[in-house]
């Protein structure tokens, strides 16, 4: 689905959603088309949510014109050889 069908059914509303189509430029992630898993009722449900987003999915509100977001590097993990 476009983000802009997602904005206009759901509209000033926080939104779960998965990533079906997107890429990366200059440092930043255009998603181009997503899945609704459903729709947030506050911040608070939001907030609540965000900590068990994980792989494809998160959290974004329909106020945003466009789905761009900062591209953060992992970590990177060592572990100890004995």
């Amino acid at each position: 689905m476009q983000w802009s069908e997602v904005r206009r059914l759901f509209p000033d509303t926080f939104v779960l959603l998965e990533d079906m189509k997107s890429h990366v430029e200059n440092g930043e992630l255009h998603v181009e088309e997503v899945a609704v898993i459903r729709p947030l009722s506050d911040g608070k449900e939001a907030a609540r949510e965000l900590r068990d987003c994980k792989g494809n999915k998160f959290i974004y509100h329909t106020s945003k014109s466009d789905i761009v977001m900062p591209v953060r590097p992992m970590p990177n993990l060592r572990s100890r050889m004995q």
